[in-house]
C-alpha cells in the first residue's frame, strides 16, 4: 500500500473513531498529523480540501478505497488539483443531513429568524415559460413588443437597471429616433409624443421583480428591500398603537396681585391625525428664526406681529382642535386651585368630547404642561394618579392615562400657543384697553371663540369667587 492509500486508510480510521462526529475534527492534532504525513508545508486550501474528502467519507457511510479515489484525498505540495465530485447514489438520511454542523436543525434559518426579509417565491410555470420566451426573442431580436425592448435595453447597458431616467434615455434613443430628429430643436412637449416615463418603469419593474431578469446591484434591492421592511413595521406599530387624545396647557397665575388663577391651551382629540399638522407648524415656527419663546407677558408693539403670526397659522390648523379653558378667581397660595382646575379641565373636556362622539374606541390621555419646578416636584406624581382615578371612574374601560409631561415651553410650539391662549383669557377678563397685549387678547379670543358659550370647538368656564 502506498503513501496515497496510507492517507485514504489513515483518514477512514480517523472518521470511525469519532463515530461520525467530525465537527470538531479540524482543530485536533490528530487531523494536523495527517495533514503533516501528506504535505509538510500544507496550506489552508490543502488542509480544507482534505476536510472535504472526510465530508464525503462520512456521507457514504462506507466508501471503498474505489469511491474515494487517493488522487482526490491527496493534495499536491503546487495546491494544483481538483477534487471529484461526490456520490449522490445514496439520498441523504435524516441524520446526514446535520452532518458538519455544531447543532441539529430542526427549522430552515429564515423560519427562525423573524426579521429577516422573506425569500423571494418560485417562478409559477406561467412566469417560467414567459421568462423563457423573453430570453429568446431577445436573443432572436424580433424586438416587437414594448416589453421586449426595455428587455433588450436592461440586458446591454447595466445602467438602466436601477434607473428609470437612464432607461428611458437610452431607450427613446434606441427605438424613437425618428420622434427625437423631429423636435429639433428639443422642447419638453417631446414628452407627449415618446413613451411615458412611467410606463417604461413599469414595464422594468415587472421584468426584474416579476420574471426576475436583468436585476439591479444587490445592494440597491437589499436597500429597497430594507426600506420596504421598515414602513411595514411603522404601519405595524401605529396599527397596534392606540390612538391617543393630547392635552398642552398652560397656566396663568396671580403674579402682580391679580385675583385670578387659569387653565388654558389645546385639546387634540387624535393625535395620530394631527400629528402631520403639528410638524407643520413646527416647521413652520422653525423657520422664523425665532430663538427666544414667545410669551404672551412679554407681547410688546415690537413682538406683537409674532404672536399674532402663530395664532394664524394655529386658525388654519385648528380642524381636530379643542380650545379649552378654566379659571379662577383666587389669591395667596394659588398652588392647590391650580391642582383642581388641571384635573377638572381634563374630566369636563373628555366629557365634551365623548358628548360629541369623538370617544368611540380605547384611548390613552396624554397631558403635557409647561415646566414649572417647583409646582411639578409637589404635584405633579399626585395629580397624574388623582386623574387616572377620576378618569377610571367617569370612564370606565375606554381611556388610559400617561404620565404628566413638563416640558420648557420654547421647545414646543403647541405649548406656545398655550401660553398665549391662557395669557389672552386672562387679559380679556381683567382689562378692555387698547394696549399691544389688549389687542393680542382680542386676536386669542377671535381664534378661540372663548367668549362664545354656543362656539363649537371650545370648551371655557370662569368660577367667581365664593361671597
Amino acid at each position: 500500500m502506498d503513501k496515497q492509500d496510507d492517507l485514504t486508510e489513515l483518514l477512514r480510521e480517523l472518521v470511525r473513531n469519532q463515530d461520525s462526529d467530525v465537527v470538531h475534527l479540524p482543530y485536533t492534532p490528530e487531523f494536523e498529523s495527517i495533514c503533516q504525513q501528506v504535505n509538510p508545508n500544507a496550506s489552508t486550501d490543502d488542509k480544507h480540501r482534505i476536510w472535504e474528502t472526510l465530508l464525503r467519507i462520512v456521507e457514504t457511510n462506507a466508501a471503498s478505497p474505489q469511491e474515494v479515489s487517493s488522487e482526490e484525498a491527496m493534495p499536491s505540495s503546487g495546491r494544483n488539483f481538483t477534487v471529484a465530485p461526490r456520490s449522490h447514489s445514496l439520498p441523504p438520511s435524516p441524520a446526514s443531513v446535520n452532518q458538519g454542523m455544531l447543532f441539529p436543525i430542526h427549522d430552515s434559518i429564515p423560519e427562525l429568524q423573524p426579521w429577516s426579509l422573506p425569500r423571494e417565491r418560485d417562478l409559477t410555470p406561467e412566469e417560467a415559460e414567459r421568462r423563457q420566451r423573453f430570453l429568446a426573442d431577445i436573443a432572436n431580436s424580433p424586438l416587437a413588443t414594448r416589453e421586449q425592448r426595455v428587455a433588450y435595453i436592461l440586458q446591454r447597458f447595466p445602467e438602466t437597471r436601477d434607473s428609470d431616467t437612464a432607461l428611458c434615455l437610452r431607450y427613446w434613443r434606441k427605438f424613437q429616433p425618428e420622434i427625437m430628429l423631429r423636435w429639433d430643436p428639443l422642447e419638453l412637449e417631446i414628452l407627449y409624443e415618446l413613451d411615458r416615463i412611467e410606463t417604461l418603469g413599469r414595464v422594468r419593474r415587472t421584468i426584474q421583480n416579476d420574471l426576475r431578469l436583468f436585476r439591479g446591484l444587490e445592494a440597491v434591492r437589499t436597500a429597497r428591500e430594507a426600506m420596504q421592511k421598515e414602513l411595514h413595521e411603522y404601519l405595524a406599530a401605529h396599527r397596534s398603537s392606540l390612538p391617543e387624545v393630547r392635552f398642552y396647557l398652560d397656566e396663568t397665575g396671580n403674579e402682580g396681585g391679580k385675583a385670578y388663577t387659569g387653565v388654558a391651551g389645546v385639546c387634540v382629540m387624535n393625535w395620530k391625525q394631527f400629528e402631520k399638522h403639528h410638524a407643520v407648524l413646527a416647521q413652520w415656527r422653525s423657520s422664523q428664526g425665532w430663538v427666544e419663546p414667545i410669551h404672551f407677558s412679554e407681547a410688546g408693539e415690537d413682538k406683537l406681529p409674532r404672536a399674532v403670526s402663530l395664532l394664524e397659522q394655529l386658525e388654519s390648523r385648528r380642524s381636530g382642535l379643542l380650545f379649552v379653558g378654566y379659571s379662577l378667581s383666587s389669591q395667596g397660595r394659588t398652588h392647590a386651585d391650580m391642582f383642581a382646575l388641571f384635573i377638572q379641565l381634563v374630566i369636563d373636556s373628555l366629557a365634551y368630547l365623548k358628548r360629541c362622539g369623538c370617544l368611540t374606541e380605547p384611548r390613552r390621555i396624554r397631558v403635557i404642561k409647561e415646566a414649572d419646578p417647583g409646582f411639578d416636584k409637589l404635584y405633579l406624581p399626585k395629580m397624574t394618579r388623582q386623574l387616572g382615578e377620576a378618569v377610571a371612574i367617569e370612564f370606565p374601560d375606554e381611556l388610559t392615562v400617561l404620565p404628566i409631561e413638563p416640558i420648557t415651553k420654547g421647545r414646543n410650539v403647541l405649548l406656545e400657543c398655550a401660553d398665549l391662549i391662557a395669557g389672552g383669557m386672562q387679559r380679556r377678563a381683567l382689562f378692555k384697553g387698547r394696549n399691544p397685549k389688549d389687542r393680542l387678547a382680542e386676536a386669542v379670543i377671535n381664534v378661540t371663540g372663548f367668549e362664545d358659550n354656543d362656539e363649537p370647538g371650545m370648551l371655557f368656564k370662569h368660577y367667581p369667587a365664593h361671597p
